[in-house]
């Protein structure tokens, strides 16, 4: 049997294609990356013969089965490697909501700071929303850790973490306030290997989109 095959966007602006990226780095689990040039930032999706919602990431598992959503290929990845999510059933339920927050919220901060890893510059292009987003994040990332000790947001990495990477490339790209404890979570992703390779290879990229690079 082929391994699977991710279909992925631009490492440096692919926010949704960090996470399960990542999440199937940290399973162990083997599979072909096939690299795609996402449109303009406000493009329609172009992904129409390779994911069923016509975006990457898309999970080709053969067969006539794509696993599209970043989330659904992090559970999937979960089910060959349980140890993506905590052992521990409360902690675990935490976890997974934290992710879900994550994945249908904060559209100020996101809007306001679209993912560009290469990039540095400052808050000052933030909205109020967008900071009361971002404060937001910062107070969940406290009380997560605080309940459970670290290094990560539930102790041991998991795919919450995954789900929150693209957001702590965009709090150092644009500079955004925060306290000494995301400070920390910050430095310890920015650390992790697979976080840091990933990191490297959208430094590596030379493709520009204007609304992200310019504005």
């Amino acid at each position: 049997m082929s391994a699977p095959r991710l279909h992925i966007g631009d490492r440096n602006y692919s926010s949704w294609s960090m996470r399960p990226w990542l999440a199937l780095r940290h399973g162990g689990i083997a599979f072909d990356e096939v690299m795609h040039a996402l449109p303009e930032l406000g493009g329609k999706p172009v992904f129409g013969a390779i994911s069923p919602n016509a975006r990457v990431p898309a999970l080709d598992l053969g067969e006539g089965v794509v696993i599209a959503e970043s989330l659904a290929i992090c559970e999937w990845a979960a089910e060959q490697q349980p140890t993506l999510w905590p052992r521990e059933s409360n902690t675990r339920a935490l976890a997974r909501a934290a992710a879900a927050i994550m994945h249908s919220g904060f559209p100020n901060l996101r809007n306001d700071a679209p993912m560009n890893i290469r990039r540095r510059t400052d808050a000052g292009r933030l909205t109020a929303d967008g900071l009361a987003d971002a404060e937001k994040v910062d107070a969940l990332w406290r009380g997560w850790m605080a309940r459970s000790g670290g290094p990560f947001l539930f102790g041991q990495w998991s795919v919450a973490d995954a789900m929150y990477a693209p957001v702590v490339t965009r709090f150092v790209t644009y500079a955004i306030p925060r306290s000494p404890e995301a400070q920390g979570y910050l430095d310890r992703m920015w650390a992790e290997p697979h976080f840091a390779a990933w990191v490297d290879s959208a430094e590596a990229e030379t493709r520009k989109l204007p609304r992200s690079d310019e504005a």
